[in-house]
């Protein structure tokens, strides 16, 4: 093989190589993309049962504050 057949696969593999990272990272980025939409959607449907909760807390802490009269009604 000549010098300049060797350097001309050389360069094509350089070349291949080049293709295949860039690939890698679009593919890499791709993936933290989709990971990220997955975590904000399951943040928001975590955030949407943190508040249910808050809720249902507030309602029973309402419900637990009797007038002091009820309290001693009970007593």
């Amino acid at each position: 093989m000549k010098k300049e057949e060797i350097e001309k696969q050389l360069q094509e593999i350089v070349a291949l190589i080049e293709q295949v990272d860039a690939k890698m990272e679009k593919v890499i980025a791709d993936v933290i993309e989709e990971r990220y939409a997955q975590n904000q959607a399951q943040l928001g449907r975590l955030e949407g049962q943190i508040a249910g909760v808050e809720q249902r807390l507030e309602k029973e802490k309402q419900s637990a504050a009797l007038p002091l009269s009820s309290k001693l009604y009970f007593v």
